[in-house]
């Protein structure tokens, strides 16, 4: 149902779990998992051994310690592995470093303080992602555990060198939150990378996806939030949008006002959903000079898995019988697939089944619209991706701009949508395509 608490089926032969999506089959008629090498599991629920395998693989580029998330595990699995646990676990150990950043900070440590604010973020995720699965599955408290975040989050920016800048991007009436983040040395004119989120990570998530790697390059990058993400959804209850050049064309046109932006050499990635938000805003918006859908998406209907009768039930415009049906279905649903639905469906802000699903519809891009994209872009695929299968291969056969297709792998460490286990490989990939393009 979301980027990163897809649920999970066995695969045959064995016990070890695979990230999987939502399927409303019951589980004993579902395929069986293809062959091949295997996460590795550390929880027994699938929905939150998926979140554990991007706080372990988030070591990579240091925005988490594996001893610290081990211990974390295992005051999981003695609290029984529930939701609960982890949201609690998981912010006991960032409340453990914050405290240890500002004993660091006292003192003068400054590179401790930096690391220990910027783990200590990043342990605010899980439970950020996992409010609406709690005890207390409350808008308050979602907008609590982000402040928490964001603070631990800007307080590690104010330590680097140079500091993380917090901007502010025109938007309508408005402005978007935003970061800005610069390389040591002399500041001139630099290629600049737009790291576009998609719909459930958080700034520190794009850090270690993109922030991090552009900085040992020696570019700038900026990380902002955009309609139905980070403080737009928690504290200003706005929700994404499809038309999403709207929210590109401002950001290009606040880099392009910066005087250590280079105008010519202006990138974008495009992460999870973010890969079809991007693709969407590149027909209309042409000053890029590369692009990246991590990975090619063209439908977010998609990463919702539900019976293609229901939808159209929801196309036919029946409005009590689709709520009807959804009605019936939705609480004979495991309790971690009902979680994983009211998640996916937050970002979309709707008022019901029938509503959310003809929202979520008109997130898809055709071969059309791809086909006038005229940046060079690397579409990028997963092995065993099952939030968006297919659709990478869709996108890249639809552009007619310069393109490249790069397909992670289990051989890799890098399998699973978004590569959990794998920033670092991810990364590497990326930016080495980018390389040839920005120099």
């Amino acid at each position: 149902m979301t980027r990163r608490g897809i649920g999970e089926r066995r695969r045959s032969g064995g016990g070890t779990l695979l990230a999987r999506p939502l399927s409303l089959v019951p589980t004993d008629a579902r395929a069986q998992a293809p062959d091949g090498p295997s996460p590795v599991q550390v929880l027994s629920d699938p929905v939150l051994n998926f979140q554990a395998l991007f706080a372990l693989g988030a070591t990579g580029e240091g925005t988490a310690e594996y001893g610290e998330v081990a211990t974390v595990i295992d005051g999981i699995r003695a609290r029984g592995s529930t939701i609960d646990a982890v949201h609690d676990e998981f912010t006991a150990m960032s409340v453990q470093l914050r405290d240890a950043a500002r004993r660091s900070r006292a003192g003068r440590h400054r590179v401790s303080a930096r690391d220990q604010f910027l783990r200590s973020a990043r342990y605010l995720t899980p439970p950020l992602f996992f409010v609406l699965g709690t005890s207390d599955p409350t808008s308050a408290r979602q907008a609590t555990d982000y402040r928490a975040m964001r603070a631990r989050w800007n307080a590690a920016g104010r330590l680097f060198s140079p500091p993380i800048e917090q901007v502010r991007i025109p938007y309508g009436p408005g402005s978007l939150p935003g970061w800005f983040l610069r390389p040591p040395g002399r500041r001139h004119r630099r290629p600049t990378i737009v790291l576009n989120n998609g719909n459930d990570a958080q700034a520190v998530d794009i850090y270690a996806y993109g922030g991090a790697a552009a900085l040992a390059r020696g570019y700038n990058a900026l990380i902002f939030e955009g309609p139905g993400q980070g403080a737009m959804l928690f504290l200003r209850n706005v929700r994404m949008r499809p038309d999403w050049e709207k929210v590109i064309t401002p950001v290009v046109d606040y880099l392009r006002g910066r005087d250590d932006v280079d105008k010519r050499r202006i990138a974008a990635i495009g992460w999870s959903q973010g890969g079809e938000l991007v693709a969407r805003a590149l027909p209309f918006e042409h000053r890029l000079a590369a692009a990246v859908f991590d990975p090619g998406s063209v439908a977010e209907i998609a990463a919702f898995h539900l019976p293609e009768e229901l939808i159209q039930v929801v196309q036919s415009g029946d409005r009590e019988e689709a709520n009807a049906q959804w009605d019936s279905i939705f609480p004979n649903l495991p309790e971690t697939t009902r979680f994983e639905f009211r998640k996916g469906a937050a970002p979309f802000v709707q008022p019901d089944f029938f509503d959310l699903v003809r929202y979520v519809l008109q997130f898809q891009i055709g071969p059309d619209l791809i086909g006038r994209i005229g940046t060079p872009t690397l579409v990028t695929e997963y092995e065993d991706e099952l939030v968006y299968p297919g659709q990478a291969q869709t996108v890249y056969d639809a552009l007619r701009s310069r393109k490249a297709l790069r397909r992670l792998t289990a051989a890799e460490g890098a399998q699973l949508h978004d590569a959990p286990m794998a920033p670092q490989r991810r990364n590497e990939i990326v930016f080495d395509w980018l390389e040839k393009r920005l120099g």
